[in-house]
């Protein structure tokens, strides 16, 4: 055991006995580990850990994990796909949460859908854009009742990635397309932005005599936009109609149809859904 003399301000000497764990804990600390997990390790308080670090003279690590990809704020076709998949089934909340008795704030971009190849998509252009890789989790509902579909989950817990995100307007009642993809003219971005809105809320239909591909949503201001961004790229859409069904919540509609229209949302849009995909190259054959 190491020992260490002091002086007090009065003159007196004394002699402390230090832990063998301190060189060890500034070790673990620099390799990368938390120091809440360096206790849990070697066995003592969190609090004792962090008196330890303080009189080595470690600097403690920002609690705020950093954004690897500097130029995450550049639109690209993968950040256009992320806001297309954000004005659709993707959230972005934060809130109060409970670990070990510890009270703390929580930032989260989440998904949850019943297709493993959408949620690929989307991790995808998550690390391309920010370089983080999601939380990838199946919650399984089938076992418990045959009509329910399995969820895959992708969540992501960075607060950079959070205020990113929660600048733009986006929620199920009230989302907007982003003004940097309304103003765009690139093709592949404004593409890129659509693929993700119809791989959340787009649906095939096909009947006997007819086939479209329709989106429904609450937000009329918002479909009004994606109709403006599909005529962008020459794909002409029915008018905008309003759902009468009773057992609905108010809501709003607009269909592709014609053979020409559907062949170039296949060219310049597509989905990343493969079911969805296949269906509509099946159609156009």
């Amino acid at each position: 055991m190491t020992i260490i003399f002091k002086t007090r301000c009065d003159g007196v000497r004394q002699k402390f006995h230090l832990t063998p764990l301190r060189p060890k804990i500034k070790k673990l600390y620099l390799e990368g580990l938390s120091s809440r997990k360096i206790g849990k390790k070697l066995g003592i308080s969190h609090t004792r850990v962090l008196i330890i670090l303080k009189k080595e003279n470690v600097n403690r690590r920002s609690l705020i994990k950093p954004i690897y990809n500097k130029n995450h704020q550049k639109l690209t076709a993968e950040r256009a796909y992320i806001f297309g998949v954000m004005c659709g089934d993707g959230c972005v909340f934060s809130g109060m949460a409970n670990k070990n008795k510890w009270k703390y704030k929580n930032y989260i971009v989440y998904l949850a859908v019943k297709d493993r190849d959408f949620i690929d998509e989307f991790v995808r252009c998550i690390d391309n854009t920010y370089g983080v890789i999601p939380s990838l989790y199946l919650r399984e509902r089938n076992k418990f009742n045959k009509k329910w579909s399995d969820i895959w989950i992708a969540r992501i817990t960075r607060k950079e990635v959070y205020r990113d995100l929660s600048h733009y307007k986006f929620g199920t009642e009230d989302w907007r397309i982003p003004k940097e993809v309304i103003k765009c003219d690139n093709e592949k971005i404004i593409g890129s932005f659509l693929k993700g809105f119809y791989d959340s809320e787009g649906s095939v239909l096909k009947g006997p005599r007819s086939f479209n591909i329709v989106v429904y949503s609450n937000n009329l201001k918002g479909l009004l936009e994606i109709k403006y961004l599909l005529k962008k790229l020459g794909i002409n859409s029915c008018k905008m109609m309003k759902d009468k069904r009773i057992h609905r919540n108010p809501s709003f509609f607009f269909a592709i149809l014609k053979k020409k229209n559907l062949e170039v949302f296949l060219n310049k849009v597509g989905f990343a859904i493969q079911r969805k995909q296949n269906k509509l190259k099946e159609h156009l054959k």
